[in-house]
This record gives C-alpha cells, sequence and structure tokens, in this order.
C-alpha cells in the first residue's frame, strides 16, 4: 500500500553521464511518485542530481539497454511503472493524464503508448517522422524490454491503450557532434548484428533509399514546416540506411577477404 501522498506509480531511469538532461526530467514528473535510477557508474554529478530529488540510486555495469532496463524495473516496487530516459521530459498536460490513467485504468488494459516528440536544434520538431509512440507505462510484472541494440518494451498479457494528450519531448542530441558520434555507433552496431545473422546488403535499394528517405521527410511529412532544423534532420537521418548498409558491405567484404 502506498501512503495518501504517493502515486501508485514507479518511474524508472537508466543513466550514464545525464547530469545536464536529469534535472529537466526529474522536475517534469508527478508528485510523490517512486523514482529509480539505475546508474553505470556515471563520472559527473548524475547520481546526486537524482538523490536531491529523492531518488532511489542503484548502480550497474552497462551490457546492453535491454538488460539495463529490465534490471532497472526489478526494484520498482509500485503497481504501474513509467520507464523514462535521462533527455526525456513530460509536459504538464502528459504528467497529469497518466496520474489520471492509473487510477481509472481498464482491468484488461496493462500497457500504454505515449505521444512523443523530439526537440532538435533547440526547436520543438512537428512534422518530418520526428513523432513516435513507444509503449512507456505499464503494470509492474506485465511487461520486458527485449533487443540488444533498439530495444523494445514487450507485453507479457494484457491489452494495450494509447494516452492521446501531451506530449513526451525528447531532447535526444546535445548538438551535432552528440548526434554523429550516436549515427556512427549504432550503424556499426547494426551492421555488425547484421553479418552475424548472415543478411546482405540490397545494392540498388541501399544507393536510393537515402532520397527516398529524404523526399519523405523533408517532403512528404512536412518537415519543411520546421524551418532549417526540419531541413538538417531530414537531410542526415536520410544517410542513416545508407550507412548502415556500407558497413556492412564493407565488413563482408573484409570477411571474404580472410
Amino acid at each position: 500500500m502506498t501512503h495518501s501522498s504517493e502515486r501508485d506509480l514507479s518511474v524508472v531511469i537508466i543513466a550514464f553521464n545525464e547530469e545536464a538532461n536529469l534535472t529537466r526530467c526529474l522536475q517534469s514528473l508527478p508528485q510523490g511518485v517512486e523514482i529509480i535510477l539505475l546508474d553505470s557508474d556515471s563520472t559527473d554529478r548524475t547520481a546526486d542530481v537524482a538523490r536531491s530529488f529523492g531518488a532511489k540510486v542503484y548502480q550497474r555495469a552497462f551490457t546492453n539497454f535491454a538488460e539495463q532496463k529490465n534490471a532497472a524495473i526489478a526494484y520498482a516496487t509500485r503497481s504501474w511503472i513509467l520507464a523514462l530516459d535521462a533527455d526525456e521530459e513530460l509536459d504538464p498536460v502528459l504528467a497529469s493524464l497518466i496520474v489520471q490513467t492509473i487510477q481509472m485504468a481498464p482491468r484488461d488494459i496493462t500497457a500504454f503508448s505515449l505521444p512523443r516528440k523530439l526537440v532538435f536544434m533547440g526547436r520543438r520538431m512537428r512534422f518530418g517522422k520526428t513523432q513516435d509512440r513507444p509503449i512507456r507505462l505499464f503494470q509492474r510484472g506485465q511487461a520486458r524490454y527485449e533487443g540488444s541494440i533498439h530495444e523494445e518494451l514487450k507485453l507479457q498479457q494484457g491489452q494495450l491503450g494509447r494516452l492521446r494528450s501531451g506530449c513526451l519531448w525528447h531532447h535526444s542530441y546535445r548538438d551535432l557532434s552528440d548526434y554523429f558520434v550516436r549515427f556512427n555507433r549504432y550503424t556499426t552496431a547494426i551492421a555488425e548484428r547484421h553479418v552475424r545473422e548472415g543478411r546482405t546488403a540490397p545494392l540498388l535499394g541501399h544507393v536510393f533509399r537515402p532520397w527516398f528517405e529524404f523526399l519523405t521527410r523533408y517532403v512528404v511529412r512536412l518537415g519543411f514546416l520546421d524551418g532549417y532544423p526540419g531541413y538538417t534532420y531530414a537531410l542526415i537521418s536520410s544517410l542513416y540506411a545508407y550507412v548502415k548498409y556500407a558497413k556492412l558491405r564493407e565488413l563482408k567484404a573484409v570477411a571474404d577477404v580472410r
């Protein structure tokens, strides 16, 4: 049982050197929630910032995102769990809706997806495939993360609902340098996984994919309405699939020589 001043909600966050983002994230949370932060031996003040908001802080060496998030979930003690990244921020409408939802959710619905939008180059993006609906709110014991690179939350049982109001703002990249560091890391990891799985790179598909992706994001999905950040995001995002498959072809060529 929780006290009357507490919400029946645990907020779970994994972090590594997230001092710059964490205060914004924690300030956006509803009052009275349990905060669980699983740190990966940060060298900045991540743990201190979390404790200043009353968080319970635990340490675990990082393995992969799914395992790290499942480990964090295991520390939660309340009936509902909200899984956030340290660079995310609830707007007031969504924070209030989450509180209402956990009080009135139908019994057959065990998880909810949330509306999320990207903040890029200081702009709150509205168009150009910068929105998604990740599953983040779920009953404890009813969902687990799977996948070592782009992890996904999988329901164990029950139905999925949708929260339609408010927004989860994703401050994903500090700057363009940070974007390309992640770009390089993720495209390499995916290419290496494809090699292990025996997959090949479609030549024409990956040569023309970036052009199709740019037109889809910038024109069809109205990315031009987000101004210069919209153009920049559409352009650099369009290269992602190309570089991923180019690295795959490179890795396979090296393996064939050996």
